[in-house]
């Protein structure tokens, strides 16, 4: 497990959204979605759901 893929998905839970989280960690929205992907396709399973703007957390989230 990539521990960078871990600490990119927490960040984005605690900030609600993928454009915050890369503000906070100086990075661009493509890497942190990139990486939330390559999570999700690794667990097999959504990890967050949109809800209007925000990124939710799913059940397996």
């Amino acid at each position: 497990m990539n521990y960078r893929h871990l600490f990119y998905f927490w960040k984005v839970a605690t900030c609600g959204g993928v454009i915050r989280a890369a503000e906070a960690l100086h990075t661009t929205p493509q890497t942190l979605s990139g990486q939330i992907k390559q999570l999700e396709e690794r667990l097999g399973r959504a990890l967050f759901r949109k809800e209007g703007r925000r990124l939710v957390l799913t059940d397996a989230g």
